[in-house]
């Protein structure tokens, strides 16, 4: 099974959560491994999530698409 995309789980929460309000939801210094095995297993058995669930869901997808954009600038930076 693929983990929910952002859009899918904002459709549920009904919020546009910052960077700085997804730190809030996930553990500080975790690994990305950690957040993405996180997302799965949320993405999982969905409607057994809580309100909360969904908004830990949000805030670990928010994170990574957070770092996926910081690791693209840096190798496009490279390249020019």
């Amino acid at each position: 099974m693929k983990p929910m995309k952002l859009a899918e789980v904002r459709e549920h929460t009904g919020r546009h959560l910052t960077i700085e309000e997804a730190a809030q939801y996930v553990s500080q210094g975790q690994s990305e491994t950690v957040t993405r095995n996180q997302v799965c297993a949320l993405s999982l058995h969905s409607w057994l999530n809580s309100a909360t669930d969904w908004l830990r869901l949000e805030a670990c997808l928010v994170l990574l698409a957070h770092k996926r954009r910081q690791k693209s600038r840096a190798v496009s930076s490279r390249i020019r």
